[in-house]
């Protein structure tokens, strides 16, 4: 009776084994679609009695895991993240500063005034173009303020949103450390699944090294500062509600920082991070647009001293503003100056909407009567003054001389390169990780096929250890009968 009590046992655990090894493989059936799924797979292992084999027992549960390759996709997926935050930036600041052909923008306010300048020197008794051409001139001075404020309209977005990502982070970190606190005996696949789903969410962000120690993983930057331990360390960041345009990192822009050790992107501290999506909007908010609007307070620093110029208008005084001025100011602003861009304006002595007169964008700042109505001269000097190749101020990092509009379409087109530089750049970037993601995808999902074929081996040996079953009953009835 014992080797019949034996048999039952063992064919009683074959078919445990069959029953949860089917249950595991249409589980994965049906999650083949869901995102973030791994394969779970049974784990089995001989059961003895001593020297004698004792049937099969089920070790456990786990998911498929290929470490490489999930560590090759966190690599790219970060990129991935960070490249199109990029592109997706550099295409704002090209929407801001419009192209050559386009019916808004710095350039084409750049090529109405010169050519309401050229209507009004062709016509110059006509008070109709002289006013038109005021009117180009506050267009022109708009269109410099409008793009500086969109400018820090850009900074204080990305400031924002580095908040948000960072307050999303630490959310997901807490999360993390719950986990963590797990005994071993609750760290199920689905568990694993989740904790995977929340690194790579962070992963995207600020890339990280992952480390199993035990039933915990730890995290850290690339710089080496950890944020998960046996708890999460809290990352630390400080907005600013707006962002002018003096400022900058540490005066007064917020870093990020984990325990006080600076992990800023554009930071300059030995642990900084770098990668991710935080990279890219602090490149953005401290670098891009910064280096864009130097860009714009020289070219408005070119107007105001094209036009400041006592050879381009005789009846102004000797070294003041002519045309347009830096926020009223008689003197023009210095190289390098910030903000000119948001307070370039006309001069208020042509402006009749402040009080002045028309007729002295063609009689001269300093006309104190109207002078002859045929006399074109002071705009003729107005139309060359802009229309004249100058030397190109050294921020705008251009060489040799231009006119006032090619210096503007230097500006656009370089600001357009790098727009579809920055777009090739994540579109590469894209299809790298999605190449490492199906690869990953191939290793670790579930493939219908191969699960469809591995129950109908359960089911061969669900069947068979069922009639061992069926046999052992058989024979149990027959010796009974006897009995």
């Amino acid at each position: 009776m014992a080797s019949f009590s034996n048999a039952l046992s063992i064919a009683t655990s074959g078919l445990q084994a069959a029953s949860a090894r089917s249950a595991v493989a249409a589980n994965n059936i049906a999650n083949a679609n869901t995102e973030g799924y791994t394969r779970r797979d049974v784990v089995l292992e001989e059961r003895t009695v001593g020297p004698t084999g004792a049937g099969v027992r089920i070790v456990t549960t786990t998911n498929a895991q290929v470490q490489y390759l999930t560590d090759d996709r966190m690599r790219l997926e970060a990129d991935d993240a960070y490249t199109s935050e990029k592109a997706t930036a550099a295409e704002r600041l090209t929407d801001i500063v419009g192209e050559p052909g386009v019916g808004n923008g710095l350039f084409n306010a750049y090529d109405n005034f010169e050519t309401a300048l050229k209507d009004a020197a062709a016509t110059p008794e006509s008070p109709v173009l002289q006013q038109q051409a005021v009117d180009a001139a506050t267009d022109l001075s708009l269109a410099f303020q409008q793009q500086s404020a969109a400018a820090d309209a850009e900074r204080t977005t990305a400031d924002g949103r580095i908040d948000d990502i960072i307050n999303e982070v630490n959310v997901t970190l807490q999360r993390l450390e719950e986990l963590n606190a797990l005994p071993t005996s609750d760290i199920t696949p689905e568990v694993q699944d989740e904790r995977q789903r929340l690194v790579d969410q962070i992963n995207a962000e600020i890339p990280v090294i992952v480390d199993e120690q035990g039933p915990i993983i730890t995290l850290a930057t690339e710089g080496g500062v950890f944020l998960l331990t046996e708890r999460a360390h809290t990352i630390d960041f400080d907005p600013a509600g707006n962002v002018g345009r003096t400022e900058s990192l540490g005066a007064p822009l917020s870093g990020i920082s984990v325990n006080g050790v600076d992990i800023t992107p554009t930071g300059d501290a030995p642990q900084r991070s770098s990668g991710g999506r935080i990279s890219a909007l602090f490149e953005h908010r401290d670098e891009v647009v910064p280096a864009f609007q130097d860009q714009l307070d020289a070219l408005a620093i070119d107007v105001i001293d094209r036009f400041a110029d006592d050879a381009v208008d005789p009846t102004k005084a000797a070294g003041e503003a002519g045309l347009f001025t830096f926020g009223g100011s008689t003197a023009p602003p210095a190289a390098g100056t910030q903000g000119v861009a948001q307070q370039i304006q006309v001069n208020a002595l042509v402006d009749p909407s402040q009080g002045g007169d028309a007729y002295r964008i063609r009689d001269g700042i300093g006309a104190t009567a109207e002078g002859p109505e045929g006399n074109g001269d002071q705009l003729a000097r107005l139309v060359e003054a802009f229309a004249g190749d100058r030397t190109a101020p050294a921020a705008l990092g251009v060489a040799g001389e231009r006119s006032a509009a090619e210096l503007a379409a230097e500006v656009a087109s370089a600001i357009s390169f790098d727009d579809q530089k920055a777009s090739d750049a994540a579109l590469y970037a894209s299809t790298r990780y999605e190449v490492a993601r199906e690869a990953e995808i191939a290793a670790v999902g579930v493939d219908t096929d191969g699960e469809l074929q591995k129950l109908l081996v359960i089911e061969q040996a669900y069947a068979a250890n069922a009639r061992v079953i069926q046999t052992i009953q058989q024979m149990l009835d027959e010796l009974l009968s006897i009995i």
